[in-house]
């Protein structure tokens, strides 16, 4: 489903959207790595969910040689994309399938606006959670109770999830992995209702998972 909601217009967005905007979770993600992790040793962090390459973008801009990056998504044209605008990253960059697939081993995962649009949150969430080693950030929408919503887009033929997950299942599932958990209000959109149209509300948050 989450291939079926993409279309030509709202990939043009993403890439002028990276091109030409500094983007405010990118910026809060990497101070959240730079507090919690030592970066005198070589690190490696996967970005699920990868997009067009908008985090890479904002941790090249701090020019830190320590962490190794690696860029996964599920959509082709968005790869193909990345490695158009940041060749460096070329090789860097794979094709996978989260909700079937286990990415490589790291030390820190990143997931920001995709878990959300997948069909389910398990096995996706298990996946990311076994594979990561120190410390794991999920920027995705949140609430009291889980539920899950079909978004159609407008003028378009195409839709997609826009799920609702409870804070009690996330917990859970990191507590599983043997990691703990800390609720950070996201700085883009305050952590406020959101109004998405089809009658979806939605609350932005950043979950930080840290290794026990």
């Amino acid at each position: 489903m989450f291939k079926e909601s993409q279309d030509e217009e709202f990939l043009d967005i993403c890439i002028n959207r990276v091109k030409n905007i500094e983007l405010t979770w990118v910026n809060q993600t990497l101070n959240i790595i730079f507090d919690r992790v030592n970066l005198d040793s070589q690190l490696r962090l996967n970005d699920i969910g990868c997009n067009v390459g908008p985090f890479w973008k904002g941790l090249k801009k701090h020019n830190k040689s320590t962490i190794d990056y690696f860029g996964y998504d599920i959509e082709e044209s968005y790869l193909e994309e990345t490695k158009k605008l940041f060749p460096e990253i070329a090789d860097n960059l794979f094709h996978l399938d989260i909700d079937k697939e286990l990415p490589s081993d790291c030390d820190i995962t990143v997931c920001s606006a995709t878990l959300e649009h997948l069909d389910y949150l398990q096995p996706s969430l298990n996946n990311m959670l076994q594979s990561t080693k120190q410390l794991f950030i999920l920027r995705t929408f949140l609430g009291e109770t889980a539920f899950k919503s079909i978004r159609m887009i407008k003028n378009a033929k195409t839709y997609s999830n826009v799920h609702q997950f409870s804070f009690s299942e996330i917990f859970l599932a990191l507590e599983r992995y043997g990691f703990s958990s800390k609720v950070i209000r996201d700085k883009y959109t305050d952590s406020m209702p959101k109004y998405l149209d089809n009658g979806i509300i939605r609350t932005c948050f950043i979950i930080v998972g840290s290794k026990l």
